[in-house]
């Protein structure tokens, strides 16, 4: 799979691919300040992800419910707004069922964006309502890091920062892809790439940069989509065909 492109350079220089193996990169954390361009690069890379791994089953869960991502309103594993919480636990008991039959055939992927005004938003409602679904969310997302990648279950979470205390038990270094975008603050740069000499330079909407498990810390660049109505439109038309190929391989019964 393609997590977009490093020394792109000018004039015939040709831009070069980050490729990073989905099954061994499962896990992904993007994080930016507003503007950087994080709904931009998410839309780039499911794209690339389905080109890669077309097969695979993809929960999307869009707080804010963002204009960017409404066209995939008729999406079944689509989920906005307090619904997130539903999206969420649906993808943790496809977890569980992977981790107790042992069937790891189908790839997953739950992408959560603006997941921070989620957890925060769920715990001031907890607080009123004396409930415990922000713990819910996290501890589940936790533990999917943890386990998911032998189990083809990934997690990728958008957010403005990456606070330690968004994930449960350290897990913020279970993350096999960090990506930064935009011109990042010293403290989110010690926060993200840890340990990593990143130069004090102007950022260009979808630039940043990519630190991947084994690798050593790339610039990156995520391109111009030329026409975007027609990449939405192959998004949408790929989970919907997978969505009732699932439905249909599940209704299937061997011949007698």
């Amino acid at each position: 799979m393609i997590w977009g492109y490093h020394d792109y350079g000018t004039g015939a220089q040709a831009p070069v691919p980050i490729k990073l193996n989905i099954q061994d990169y499962c896990h992904a954390l993007i994080t930016g300040s507003t503007g950087s361009g994080k709904s931009y690069a998410l839309m780039f890379l499911i794209g690339c992800l389905l080109k890669a791994s077309p097969e695979t089953e993809i929960f999307i869960c869009d707080f804010k419910n963002s204009e960017d991502f409404r066209f995939l309103k008729d999406y079944p594993l689509y989920f906005t707004g307090e619904h997130c919480y539903e999206g969420v636990m649906a993808y943790y008991r496809r977890f569980n069922d992977a981790r107790e039959t042992g069937q790891t055939h189908k790839r997953r992927i739950l992408i959560f964006d603006e997941y921070p005004a989620y957890t925060f938003f769920q715990a001031m409602k907890d607080k009123d309502n004396k409930t415990k679904y922000s713990s819910d969310i996290t501890n589940a997302i936790a533990t999917i890091l943890m386990l998911g990648r032998g189990l083809k279950h990934g997690v990728w979470l958008v957010t403005q920062r990456a606070d330690a205390n968004l994930f449960a038990n350290g897990t913020r270094d279970d993350f096999l892809v960090l990506i930064g975008l935009g011109r990042l603050s010293k403290e989110q740069k010690g926060m993200i790439f840890t340990g990593e000499e990143i130069p004090n330079e102007p950022m260009q909407r979808g630039e940043g940069y990519l630190l991947a498990d084994g690798h050593e810390l790339m610039k990156v660049k995520f391109p111009l989509i030329s026409d975007i109505k027609d990449w939405k439109w192959h998004i949408y038309d790929i989970l919907m065909r997978n969505l009732e190929h699932n439905r249909d391989s599940s209704q299937s019964t061997p011949l007698a």
